[in-house]
């Protein structure tokens, strides 16, 4: 099984920015955000059992998972957060660990888990974990720019992610992402060559699924 580099950081951070880097350098991405919403679309694999669980009313015209309802929901129901959680984390490691097994040919994959220090379980798939970092302020006039939202709304939704202190914790290389998106291009190009050669290297051949 390839090499996991789990990639991860902060809402306003540039994850995205950073994983299409390395998609441009022919890595295999594969984002877990994504895959949640994959699995919640109309006929996805965990429609049904969240129309068991929480009734139809949590289910949209169109047959996906009514985000909005679910998020206030579960915002002040931890029981419900609990359940759903149930249903989705099992579904979407699945079919996450199943696409690393698709690209075994690749010296290294990149997982996109933007919890990642929040997830234990994620953590212990990854051969490598790569931060993106960058100022609090960064990040409240990222968001801020990009979703029309109030600097109360990005400072709520930074308070209920993991710290940067934590994220730093859980590192084994940080990009500080606080220039232009060429010199972020610049050192994700520097930490794809040392990937390679340490996936390579190493006799450690990833992680059981």
């Amino acid at each position: 099984m390839t090499w996991i580099v789990g990639l991860t950081g902060g809402i306003g951070s540039g994850k995205t920015q950073a994983s299409n880097a390395f998609e441009a350098l022919g890595v295999p991405v594969i984002d877990t955000d994504l895959i949640s919403h994959a699995v919640t679309a109309p006929n996805g694999l965990a429609i049904p059992a969240i129309r068991e669980a929480f009734g139809d009313e949590l289910i949209d015209a169109s047959g996906k998972l009514d985000r909005t309802k679910m998020r206030e929901l579960v915002f002040t129901n931890p029981e419900a957060r609990h359940k759903l959680e149930a249903i989705l984390h099992p579904l979407i490691a699945n079919v996450t660990m199943a696409s690393v097994s698709q690209h075994s040919d690749a010296p290294y994959v990149v997982l996109v888990v933007p919890l990642l220090a929040e997830s234990p379980q994620w953590l212990s798939r990854c051969d490598r974990v790569l931060v993106i970092d960058c100022e609090v302020e960064t990040q409240i006039e990222r968001v801020m720019t990009r979703s029309q939202l109030s600097r109360e709304e990005v400072m709520a939704i930074i308070a209920t992610q993991a710290t940067r202190d934590a994220r730093k914790a859980i590192a084994n290389e940080v990009i500080v992402n606080e220039s232009t998106l060429e010199a972020l291009n610049q050192q994700v190009r520097k930490l794809h060559d040392f990937y390679l050669t340490m996936a390579r290297q190493s006799p450690k051949a990833g992680v059981p699924v």
